[in-house]
């Protein structure tokens, strides 16, 4: 339960977090050059894609339940625009290192790999965010919009685990929300970096920001059914 600790309320358990009033799922990079057959990921040499797959049917899932709460859903995209406009040298260094040197854009503005993934797409109405780096606060309006509907708790999906979602669950901790992160709704295309990115990840958020999205799914049925009970006694 929820303690008072210098006159501020904290929450410490994953129902109070997750309360779909104050949720924001957030759904990060979830495009063709990262996840499909063909893409990006999939054509670098060391490729491990086995991950992808359950995570787009987890993510599915959660994503599912968290409409039929209520929940804010936020989808992001690392939009890369022609000529490497939005592109340091130094970011252009490590893209070339890890990509193709001679085509570091990946994701690229109205190609396919930059577009959202079928088993993925959002609704009308659902927010999509262009980013440029690596964090999906770096550069964008997703602070302020957060701010601006009451979310406190963010919930990080996505891929890669190593790169843009840990520097996304890294910038939400520094804008002081919640951060639950779902273990089994993030991949990557290199499994051992992956398993380091969770230790990270779990090294810094509390025991239950670090859950699985079938707990986060039992809270909203949970939550739904406790407001029912409510209304109906009432």
């Amino acid at each position: 339960m929820s303690r008072n600790v210098f006159g501020k309320e904290v929450f410490t358990t994953l129902e109070e977090m997750v309360v779909p009033e104050h949720t924001a799922l957030m759904i990060v990079d979830p495009q063709n050059d990262f996840c499909s057959p063909g893409g990006c990921f999939d054509r670098l040499p060391d490729a491990d894609m086995s991950l992808v797959k359950p995570f787009i049917e987890n993510t599915a899932r959660l994503l599912s339940a968290a409409r039929q709460a209520k929940v804010m859903v936020i989808f992001t995209k690392a939009t890369n625009y022609p000529g490497g406009i939005y592109k340091s040298a130094p970011d252009l260094a490590r893209k070339i290192e890890y990509l193709d040197p001679d085509a570091p854009l990946i994701c690229a503005y109205g190609q396919w790999g930059d577009e959202i993934i079928d088993g993925l797409k959002p609704l009308p109405g659902e927010i999509v965010i262009s980013k440029n780096r690596h964090s999906s606060f770096a550069g964008t309006h997703l602070d302020m919009l957060l701010r601006s509907n009451g979310i406190k708790t963010v919930i990080v999906t996505g891929i890669a685990t190593e790169r843009c979602v840990l520097a996304t669950i890294a910038g939400a901790i520094a804008h002081d929300y919640y951060v639950v992160v779902p273990r089994d709704c993030v991949a990557s295309a290199k499994l051992n970096i992956h398993n380091a990115a969770l230790l990270v990840m779990s090294a810094n958020l509390m025991k239950d920001e670090f859950t699985t999205s079938e707990r986060i799914i039992k809270a909203w049925q949970t939550y739904k059914s406790g407001n029912r009970a409510t209304k109906t006694s009432a």
